[in-house]
C-alpha cells in the first residue's frame, strides 16, 4: 500500500530531522529573496517520485524542485503534484511545523488521491476514495477515518492562517493581515502550507489563506477541503481552480461573505 511506503518515507524523515544538521543543497531567488533548497528536501523528492513510478506510474509529476509546475492547466495527462519538504525554513531553523504532500489529479484536473505527512507529529492524512483517514506514524493501525463537516462561526470565534511570504504581496497581504488580527480571534503563520491545510481537517484551524501561491502548496486542498468545505478564489468568492494564486481554503462556508464585508477581500492597486 502506498500508505506504507509514505509511513516509511515519513519515519525516514523524522529520523534525519532529529539526528543529523541540516545541508544546505543550492539556493534561488524568488522575487528578490534568497530560498533554499536543504539536501533533505532532494531526498525526499527522490522518494516521492519512485513512490509515484510504483503507484501512479501513469501520471506526470509535478514539483517546485522539478520546476515544471508553471501552466498546471495545460497539462493533459493525469498528474502527481508533490511538495517533498513544505516548510524548509521551519526544518532549516529548527521548528517542527513542516511536511510533505502527494496528490493525485486526473486528467480531467479533479483531486482523486491525496496525502499530507507531518513527521513530527507523527501523523499521515490521507483522502482517497472520498473518504479522510487518520494514520499514525508510531503504530502499525489501520487508520481512523476523520468525520469532517462544513461550519458558520463569526469571525471573531475563528482561528485563521495566513501565508507568510508577504513579500509576494506586499500590499495586499499587509492590509488583509492587519484586518484579519484585528477582527478574527487570532491569527497564526505556521510557515507550512500543508501544516495548516493538515490542521482545517482535523479540526483545529478555521481557514488557511494565500495570496500569491503555486499549485504544489495548495495541491491537497483541491482534495481535502474542496470536497468537505470551500476552496475559493480570494477576490472574488468563485471557486478556486488550479491556476488561480490567491485561495481561500476554509470548512466554514460563510466565512468568505464575512471576509467580504470587512474589505479584507477587496483586492488592491497593486496588482491586477
Amino acid at each position: 500500500m502506498i500508505v506504507d511506503d509514505l509511513k516509511i518515507l515519513l519515519n525516514d524523515l523524522k529520523k534525519q530531522y532529529r539526528t543529523e544538521a541540516p545541508i544546505i543543497d543550492n539556493e534561488k531567488l524568488v522575487v528578490g529573496v534568497r530560498e533554499y533548497v536543504l539536501e533533505t528536501d532532494v531526498f525526499s523528492q527522490s522518494r516521492l517520485v519512485e513512490i509515484a513510478s510504483k503507484y501512479h506510474p501513469n501520471c506526470v509529476v509535478i514539483s517546485e524542485e522539478l520546476d515544471n509546475y508553471q501552466n498546471i492547466s495545460d497539462h493533459k495527462e493525469s498528474m502527481v503534484v508533490i511538495d517533498p519538504l513544505d516548510g524548509t525554513h521551519n526544518y532549516l531553523y529548527g521548528i517542527p511545523m513542516w511536511g510533505l504532500s502527494y496528490t493525485v489529479f486526473s486528467e480531467s484536473k479533479v483531486a482523486i488521491e491525496s496525502y499530507i505527512g507531518l513527521p513530527m507529529l507523527s501523523i499521515l492524512i490521507s483522502f482517497y476514495d472520498g473518504e479522510i483517514t487518520l494514520y499514525s506514524l508510531d503504530k502499525d493501525d489501520s487508520g481512523q477515518v476523520v468525520d469532517v463537516s462544513e461550519t458558520e462561526l463569526p469571525i471573531s470565534q475563528q482561528m485563521i492562517a495566513f501565508d507568510n511570504q508577504f513579500y509576494k504581496d506586499p500590499k495586499n497581504s499587509k492590509k488583509n493581515f492587519d484586518l484579519i488580527v484585528d477582527n478574527a480571534f487570532t491569527a497564526r503563520i505556521s510557515g507550512s502550507a500543508v501544516f495548516d491545510i493538515a490542521m482545517i481537517v482535523l479540526g483545529k484551524l478555521s481557514c488557511r489563506i494565500w495570496h500569491s501561491t503555486e499549485i504544489y502548496d495548495v495541491a491537497p486542498a483541491f482534495a481535502f477541503i474542496k470536497n468537505f468545505g470551500s476552496l475559493i478564489n480570494f477576490y472574488n468568492g468563485e471557486e478556486a481552480s488550479l491556476d488561480d494564486k490567491a485561495v481561500i481554503a476554509t470548512m466554514d462556508v460563510s466565512l468568505f461573505n464575512q471576509l467580504e464585508e470587512l474589505g479584507v477581500t477587496k483586492k488592491g492597486e497593486c496588482c491586477d
